[in-house]
């Protein structure tokens, strides 16, 4: 009887931190707009959460992926969320940009980051 209920216990919780794609998408573009200039990266990541998508046929976390990008001798982190959803893939689509420098939000978003002369050599779409 104790074993069925620790197993139970233990389903739910796994369970609880997997998500839908459009959950995702929802609690992303949600969270996103609670993101400010000169958050930290720990106060970005307990904003947006830890979500995981697990679908069977593709894994995809919060975030997504980062990559640093250099510009005028700065090194800039860019964290992509995946906010929506484009055709029919779900991956590298629709993703927002949070961009990072020294450890510091100074930009959310393609046209921020466009405005300070990022350019990605990802292939994540984006959005106009």
């Amino acid at each position: 009887m104790i074993r069925n209920i620790c197993s139970i216990i233990i389903l739910g919780l796994l369970l609880s931190s997997c998500v839908t794609f459009e959950d995702m998408r929802s609690a992303n573009r949600e969270n996103i707009m609670k993101v400010q200039d000169g958050y930290s990266s720990a106060q970005v990541t307990q904003t947006m959460g830890n979500l995981v998508n697990n679908d069977g046929t593709e894994k995809m976390t919060n975030p997504y992926k980062t990559e640093i990008l250099n510009h005028n001798n700065k090194n800039y982190t860019v964290w992509y969320y995946y906010t929506d959803r484009i055709g029919d893939n779900n991956w590298e689509n629709g993703m927002t940009p949070i961009i990072f420098l020294n450890d510091s939000v100074v930009a959310i978003g393609w046209r921020s980051m466009e405005k300070l002369g990022l350019d990605s050599k990802s292939s994540t779409i984006r959005l106009k």
